[in-house]
């Protein structure tokens, strides 16, 4: 696996994005589809045929993986394929006669929390220790900001800041590009909080959030942290609290329901959250307004 990766084609390949947050996506989509074939060489990349990647797409729907993970994993792989026709390495992309999910264009499918369920999943980390004060810092960056995991990992101390009288947390979004933006009281005391205690606060060139050393008292400033961290400890607290079938997505999609009920206006929140285009703003609005507008309410029999 390692020879693989530092095959130069490859390197090439992930050198040609934009951003770490694309890198760290498409990279860590291949080397799950490399894991899957067992492959361990540049060598054996080149053998690979369309049924290969049919029986990837069919790992995934086993597992259980969304429409739109598993869309992207064929991207990845799509992606790569092209380079390397490009350095003519190979003769054709495998993954192109590969059909892709039907994906529901008009909205996104992660669950919307209701308040009381966000505020019972911030109170659920034991903030007398370490850990929980920087996963209550996590779990308050994801649902006052809207932002996504990948962004959350990336954070550096530097990156959270006062300007002009607020607190602003500057964020490397898609297409490797800028979001900064203003946070809510809440938040930065949570931040200030955390900060204050692993001490690690004047190192502005560190990471924002840290992993956990074994033993559990005490965060290694030499790691970053991994989508993976952020993935079980949301999984473990929304378990504490009786909530199941949410991913750390909510989270996002929670904050943009919620600025959304609260009469933030729509353009407003686009920016937020980096949105490009305010049709995907719009896929994420789930207001309860829209089911208590429903016609079946009116009808009677």
């Amino acid at each position: 696996m390692e020879a693989l990766r530092e095959a130069p084609e490859e390197l090439l390949w992930k050198a040609n994005f934009n951003s770490d947050n694309s890198v760290d996506t498409y990279d860590r989509a291949i080397r799950t589809f490399l894991d899957f074939l067992g492959i361990s060489s540049p060598e054996e990349l080149r053998t690979i045929t369309h049924g290969h990647v049919i029986a990837f797409k069919k790992f995934l729907q086993d597992q259980g993986r969304s429409a739109r993970t598993i869309n992207n994993r064929l991207s990845a792989i799509s992606s790569l394929f092209n380079h390397l026709i490009d350095q003519q390495v190979v003769k054709i992309n495998v993954a192109q006669g590969v059909k892709r999910m039907p994906v529901n264009a008009s909205r996104v499918e992660a669950k919307v929390l209701a308040p009381v369920e966000v505020r019972n999943l911030l109170n659920s980390p034991d903030v007398s220790k370490l850990q929980g004060l920087r996963d209550k810092a996590i779990l308050s960056t994801l649902f006052f900001t809207g932002c996504r995991v990948s962004e959350v990992c990336s954070l550096k101390v530097r990156d959270f800041y006062e300007e002009q009288g607020f607190f602003v947390l500057d964020f490397w979004v898609k297409g490797g590009k800028r979001n900064r933006m203003a946070i809510n009281q809440e938040l930065q005391i949570t931040l200030d909080q955390y900060l204050t205690e692993t001490g690690h606060g004047p190192d502005q060139a560190s990471f924002l959030f840290l992993p956990v050393k074994s033993g559990y008292k005490a965060l290694d400033p030499k790691r970053k942290l991994s989508r993976r961290t952020i993935d079980h400890l949301f999984n473990k607290y929304a378990n504490t609290i009786g909530i199941a079938g949410i991913t750390p997505h909510s989270a996002r999609a929670t904050f943009i329901t919620q600025a959304l009920e609260n009469n933030c206006p729509i353009e407003a929140v686009q920016k937020t959250v980096g949105h490009a285009q305010i049709k995907t703003t719009q896929m994420y609005d789930k207001r309860t307004a829209k089911y208590r507008e429903s016609a079946s309410f009116a009808v009677r029999y």
